[in-house]
């Protein structure tokens, strides 16, 4: 069987095993955020505004909903608010943006559970941001569809009933056919980018446990077989929780319908 020759990053297993911060404290000289575009600047997940006075790649921030934003701080802006400032942006990355979808709104393209790996989580801004990646044929144009579908409560493992005031997601993946199937006799490569859901308009509480299940592939020799299993993720969010993004996120080719 053919593999996939290509190392992955370890999933992180835990939102809640990523540094948070407070609000004072986030404002760094080398800094990576996710943050929604106003009136054509950014605004980061952490509430602070930055003004683009330098930018060392492509991309244009006031093309974009939201993005993913590595830069440097370089001052406060003059004559700006106590919480404005001016930077220099070294890294830009378009992010889907998408409401997770009742499991009794969905259409039959939305269920689909196709392999796709959660390679980093972290909650801020009230999102759920996700870095994910998923096989993709060489030369491939074909979009893929992800969906965070709201299935209902938590399951308590040792009773196997529902726990009241959480929430259970499952992350599903319509490749549109650009997958591995065996026998493999194409060649892959690993495809994906970002994508955040808004779970401030979902979840009502101030706080909830709540979980995310996908289906991944099994390693063989290093690379990915076309056996699968289902992975889970459980954490806690907090309306007012503010996550730094993990270091050393880059910006990759997306190919994730909106």
């Amino acid at each position: 069987m053919k593999n996939i020759k290509k190392s992955l990053i370890i999933i992180i297993a835990a939102v809640a095993a990523i540094t948070s911060c407070k609000k004072d404290d986030t404002i760094q000289y080398n800094n990576a955020t996710m943050g929604n575009i106003v009136d054509g600047r950014f605004v980061s997940d952490q509430g602070n505004i930055f003004n683009v006075v330098d930018q060392q790649c492509i991309g244009k921030l006031d093309t974009m909903k939201r993005a993913f934003v590595v830069c440097d701080v370089l001052n406060r802006t003059a004559g700006g608010a106590d919480n404005e400032y001016d930077v220099r942006v070294n890294q830009i990355a378009t992010v889907v943006t998408k409401d997770p979808v009742h499991h009794m709104n969905t259409t039959a393209e939305m269920l689909i559970q196709d392999p796709v790996h959660i390679e980093y989580a972290w909650i801020s801004g009230g999102y759920m941001n996700l870095f994910v990646m998923f096989p993709s044929k060489v030369g491939s144009k074909t979009s893929h569809l992800i969906n965070l579908v709201h299935e209902g409560c938590m399951i308590d493992p040792e009773t196997k009933e529902e726990i009241e005031g959480t929430y259970r997601f499952t992350l599903r993946h319509n490749s549109g056919g650009d997958k591995i199937t065996p026998p493999q006799t194409v060649d892959y490569v690993l495809a994906g980018g970002y994508v955040s859901f808004p779970l401030n308009s979902y979840i009502t509480e101030e706080e909830a446990d709540f979980s995310i299940e996908w289906t991944w592939h099994k390693n063989a020799g290093g690379g990915l077989s076309s056996e699968t299993s289902v992975k889970t993720l459980t954490a806690k969010y907090t309306t007012d929780g503010y996550q730094h993004a993990p270091k050393g996120l880059g910006t990759r080719a997306i190919a994730i319908v909106e």
